[in-house]
């Protein structure tokens, strides 16, 4: 009994981080085709500000509670969570859906692990191995026909290099987070950053005028997607990838990057987006480069 009982538990506990998982596939997919509507009414600058002012307003009752923990170095460290791993890319993506469908952005997205081995290796010296090597050589193949592939959405569109400098905005954050912030609770980092990313945020809503037109009636539909996208899709979202980091690993964690693409190009087609072969072709090319960059080493 004393030993069925920890392993009952054991499979419990990875049961929910699997439904965890899936769960937060299904939100990061979603966000995509939640932009997409936000931008039929605000412009794409707006609902990036939006996504991070709602995000800092929802992270306010564990900025309260952790505020102790906060000194001033930290402060300082938040810096980089709050603006690559939140702020800059949310403008980025955005930017880049005034032009692209939400499925192909969700598809770039997937590239973020393959480019954080590579912004590991280039500039926080890691040393992958030879089968990691192949793989980044493969998910950036990957990544190159869904930008410039003839057949992917009418041909070469540059608002898909937005995304990609959205992943690595990402891919950074990610290895300067290992490097310098391990140890540090997953809610102070979550809401500390956040205050960066929203504080200027706000601002500049109250600046451009947003706020006026969030009050508008017929602008519900859109205003709740973004605070949907800012409430579920980004603060708590956040919140729960790092708890699977703890728990399970970052190896573990990261595999929600097969799962996004699935949900994003699903959301896609039931709008109506028309999603082509050869990107199916180039997102398993992405995604098999990622399941080499994650293989542990033998």
């Amino acid at each position: 009994m004393t030993v069925v009982t920890p392993f009952l538990c054991d499979m419990q506990a990875r049961r929910s981080d699997q439904l965890l998982l899936l769960a937060l596939g299904f939100v990061w997919g979603s966000s995509f085709i939640l932009m997409k509507i936000g931008l039929n009414v605000f412009t794409d600058r707006q609902v990036a500000a939006m996504r991070m002012f709602f995000a800092m307003l929802a992270c306010l009752p564990m900025l309260v509670q952790q505020w102790r923990n906060i000194d001033g170095k930290m402060w300082l460290k938040l810096i980089i969570p709050g603006m690559l791993g939140s702020c800059i890319p949310a403008f980025l993506f955005t930017a880049a859906q005034t032009a692209l469908p939400s499925s192909l952005t969700g598809m770039l997205n997937s590239t973020v692990p393959v480019i954080t081995l590579l912004i590991g290796l280039v500039f926080f010296g890691l040393r992958p191995t030879m089968v990691q090597v192949a793989g980044l050589l493969v998910g950036l193949g990957g990544a190159l026909l869904l930008i410039v592939g003839p057949d992917v959405v009418g041909g070469f569109k540059p608002e898909a290099i937005l995304v990609v400098l959205a992943a690595t905005c990402y891919a950074i954050n990610l290895n300067y987070v290992r490097r310098y912030l391990t140890g540090v609770s997953t809610m102070v980092m979550t809401s500390g950053g956040f205050v960066w990313a929203g504080l200027p945020c706000g601002a500049y809503l109250a600046y451009d005028g947003a706020f006026a037109v969030m009050s508008r009636t017929e602008n519900l539909i859109p205003l709740m997607s973004i605070v949907l996208l800012a409430v579920v899709g980004t603060a708590l979202a956040v919140v729960v990838f790092n708890r699977l980091i703890i728990r399970s690993g970052p190896l573990f964690a990261s595999m929600v990057t097969y799962i996004v693409p699935l949900f994003a190009v699903m959301w896609g087609l039931i709008d109506g987006e028309t999603v082509r072969p050869v990107q199916f072709a180039a997102v398993g090319l992405v995604l098999g480069g990622v399941y080499l960059v994650n293989l542990r080493k033998g």
